[in-house]
């Protein structure tokens, strides 16, 4: 790449476009990809990545800006698969590259305009009303708009603002930043990139104070303080719920529920609602203790099997794709380590992907206790500068064993040998917001382009990788024996139409009974319900009125016994609870139905001197989720009460007793994977059972006895599930025997979007004609179907009315004609409140 040519820059905004640039002289004669540029944009200057070249079509010379500056003198911080793997990304998955690109990298590195301003010696010498001396005369006038920023950096010291916080900045933009340039041209402002590794000792502390926090009228006024934020409310409830022995809560535990903590409590801050306090920083929760060292296990004789196989394929350094499919309590994470190992033998690294870090603790530990420093733990609460440290850690070799979320399928590992994603079933490795990608599709892709392998572990393999197995695409091991002596545990269905459940703890006699019995014993037991909270409707009984979420279409909001507030799961709004009915006035408001919180409450009460602890989102936040496994595993409670939390891979050797309060709670969901979710999850939270000594237990309590799902899942029968379920599939037409994508319009203004939804569907049917068309056999199946467009199931969530329609296809090939054909037409339309949003969901794992 020549001086002086045109560079295609992938920018972080949400465009789905890359914009082209020039390379001035002055910067060199070449520019991998990959390397991180500073570049304009309007009125700002964004880090941008240099993408592959593509022959972009020649634009304008005298519109093509030149490029700032080159982030990366010393080479592209990404890895050419890496850049592969965006640019993949960008195509499948129809999303703006330069929001993939920002996925790939720590914040730190791709923050909008990351540069920080301070005053130079002369703007504090200006900013005190004093000559300054750098200049040798006194500083000329400067404008309103400038003379207030430069008191606002004063203010923030040596440290400076980050350009992105400059006050005024939103929705003023470009004034903002013509004031920065204006002080900068008089040399009393200085920018800068903060260089890489600074660590700092201490961290932001949050607390609720006691200030308005008791009566109905500091209620009111709190809540004229909060706003109509949502987010600030719940953040508000979130510091409430801190433990009294524990009040400060750090600012990185905050991060994940509420990534705009900082904006968020300006306003608390302000009234004083919440204190702050710069306090230690505490360890990271998953290196506070230093697990003591482990070997390798002697093998089971289906481990052997397996871990032989995976040698073969780590040997021969070829692309392959394992499903690991092991009964609950097998070992597959001792296959894994094994694994691993032999590639760390041969110098070679390795990324393990699991549904959600925090809930797998017990993972990261024998990970670590078998690697040591060789392992980096990658997870939501880790700041944005350790995420930086670690992700530049992975990038020299320095951790060659990567463990995390979905995110860190893109971690930068050096000769990556190998991409274990465990509990590969699980919904939540689909990301459903932003760029919709599904990252164990992602990590497929990845380790083929690399010839390295990726070993799929679970219990209950989604139905699209067991078919891949079974049809010879992916290699099938399988893992059929524990190695405790211990088989699986015994399942006990227990209808709900002949043992009738209480009122309080949606449990029958026989289980409450079982329960007893278990403590007795010495042992433990876990109770499931996939519900959180204390009650899930709040009813009037003279009219018959739910109290809704006003935002929502949803039916209810769940009341929270512990904040005494009634919460709305599908957009996070808040209220204090009503002392009369919204629609008539009457003060006969009943609660009805059960959440964790209720359970937990009935079962203390009704089996006196038991020890329960509850495992929700709720109870177990932060460090309390891993005090709360820990307290359990130590056998200082008796029973565990907890929803699909329960079902990540924990291991409980005191559990002989698992209870299912309601097995058929989700099958009444109009989505095609509905009864798939239900067998795993019963399958995963049976498996919990039974793991030590002691032979397990479960009661399945259901009213729908006979529904496949539950009747499998009660004999362990994964393959008798799915050839059942894939039947089903194939006369619809679903996947794993068919290919879809949802295309979903949103907006405020449901006329608009209804419009906007039929117009997209004239487009799509006008597509599926022409394939119609193009087919010779007219007794073959259609080329693409189309169904819809009409409201989604949940037809509002967070005051957006959404419609949807379903494009379902026989051949990848047909669906893929027709999104290439859909893209331009995706987006952003309109403005105010006429605006909508269309999108496409590729793959979509829920349709709801």
């Amino acid at each position: 790449m020549s001086a002086g040519t045109l560079v295609s820059v992938a920018v972080p905004v949400a465009l789905d476009r890359a914009f082209t640039y020039r390379l001035p002289p002055d910067l060199g004669d070449t520019l991998q990809p990959g390397t991180r540029v500073l570049v304009p944009l309007g009125p700002r200057a964004l880090v941008g990545v240099v993408r592959p070249e593509r022959d972009p079509e020649a634009p304008d010379p005298s519109k093509v800006k030149d490029v700032h500056g080159v982030l990366d003198p010393e080479g592209p911080c990404l890895p050419p698969d890496v850049v592969e793997l965006c640019e993949w990304m960008s195509d499948y998955y129809l999303a703006p590259i330069g929001e993939v690109y920002r996925l790939a990298l720590p914040g730190l590195l791709t923050s909008v305009d990351a540069r920080r301003a301070a005053l130079t010696e002369a703007g504090v010498a200006a900013w005190r009303g004093q000559d300054a001396p750098l200049l040798g005369t006194p500083p000329p006038p400067m404008s309103p708009g400038a003379s207030r920023l430069l008191d606002a950096l004063a203010q923030a010291g040596d440290e400076g603002l980050g350009v992105g916080k400059l006050p005024g900045l939103r929705p003023r933009i470009a004034g903002s930043l013509l004031r920065l340039a204006e002080l900068e041209a008089l040399g009393l402002v200085e920018t800068q990139w903060p260089e890489a590794g600074i660590k700092t000792r201490t961290e932001l502390h949050l607390r609720r104070t006691d200030y308005l926090r008791g009566s109905a009228s500091d209620e009111e006024a709190v809540q004229k303080i909060v706003g109509r934020s949502k987010q600030r409310r719940a953040l508000l409830d979130y510091l409430e719920a801190a433990p009294a022995d524990e009040p400060w809560v750090p600012i990185a535990e905050l991060r994940g529920p509420f990534p705009r903590v900082r904006q968020l409590i300006l306003p608390l801050v302000d009234h004083a609602l919440v204190a702050t306090e710069e306090r230690s920083r505490a360890l990271d929760p998953f290196d506070a203790q230093e697990p003591a060292p482990s070997t390798a296990q002697a093998p089971t004789a289906d481990q052997q099997q397996a871990l032989e196989a995976l040698a073969e394929i780590t040997d021969a350094r070829r692309f392959a794709s394992v499903l690991l499919h092991g009964i609950t309590g097998s070992g597959k994470t001792e296959v894994y380590l094994q694994h691993i190992a032999r590639l760390r033998d041969q110098g070679r690294g390795a990324i393990v992907l699991v549904p959600e870090i925090a809930l797998t603790p017990q993972l990261a530990d024998r990970f670590r206790a078998r690697f040591g420093d060789a392992i980096a733990v990658l997870h939501s609460g880790l700041t944005p500068r350790q995420r930086l440290d670690a992700w530049e850690q992975i990038r020299q070799g320095e951790r060659p064993i990567v463990i995390g979320a979905r995110s860190a399928v893109f971690a930068p590992v050096p000769d990556l040998g190998t991409i274990v994603v465990d509990e590969e079933h699980d919904g939540s490795f689909k990301q459903e917001e932003g760029i919709r990608y599904h990252a164990r599709d992602v990590a497929l892709v990845r380790a083929r382009a690399l010839g390295a392998s990726v070993v799929l572990g679970s219990a209950t393999p989604s139905l699209e990788s067991y078919d891949n197995a079974r049809s010879g695409r992916f290699r099938y091991l399988e893992l059929r024996t524990r190695p405790t002596p211990r088989p699986l545990p015994s399942v006990e269905i227990v209808p709900l139409s002949v043992h009738r459940p209480d009122g309080d703890s949606m449990m029958s006699a026989l289980l409450r009974n079982k329960i007893r019995e278990t403590v007795d014993a010495g042992e433990q037991a876990i109770v499931f319900l996939n519900r959180r909270g204390y009650t899930t409707t709040l009813c009037c009984e003279d009219c018959g009125s739910f109290q809704q979420c006003p935002d929502c279409s949803a039916p209810s909001m769940t009341y929270h016994l512990g904040r005494n507030r009634l919460m709305c799961h599908l957009c996070g709004y808040i209220e204090a609870t009503p002392q009369q009915c919204r629609d008539c006035g009457s003060t006969k408001l009943t609660h009805a139905g059960a959440g964790t919180e209720k359970v937990e409450v009935a079962l203390s009460r009704a089996l006196e001197g038991i020890r329960v602890l509850r495992l929700d989102r709720d109870a177990s936040r932060g460090k309390r989720l891993l005090d709360t496994l820990s307290a359990f595993r130590r056998r200082e409670a008796d029973v565990l009460v907890g929803t699909q939390m329960l079902s990540k891979g924990h291991d409980f050797p005191g559990v002989t007793l698992v209870g299912i309060l309601q097995a058929d709670h989700g099958l009444g969901l109009p989505d095609l994977r509905a009864s798939e979710r239900t067998f795993q999850l019963l399958t995963q939270v049976a498996g919990r059972a039974g793991r030590g000594e002691r032979p397990g237990r479960v009661l399945v309590q259901a009213y729908a006895v006979e529904h496949p799902a539950i009747a499998f899942a009660a004999k362990h029968d994964f393959e008798g599930f799915a050839a059942q379920e894939l039947l089903d599939r194939e006369r619809m037409g679903n996947p794993p025997r068919g290919y879809l994508a949802l295309i979903r319009v949103q907006g405020l203004d449901e006329a608009r979007v209804q419009a906007r939804a039929g117009t997209l569907a004239k487009f799509l049917q006008s597509g599926v004609a022409k394939l119609r068309a193009g087919q010779e056999d007219a007794l073959a199946l259609p080329a693409a179907t189309l169904l819809g467009p009409v409201p989604s199931p949940i037809k509002k969530i967070n005051r957006r009315v959404r419609y949807q329609m379903l494009l379902r296809a026989p051949q990848r090939g047909a669906l893929r004609w027709l999104l290439t054909h859909l893209r331009p037409h995706l987006g952003i339309g309109g403005s105010g409140a006429a605006q909508t949003l269309a999108i496409a969901d590729v793959d979509p794992q829920s349709l709801l």
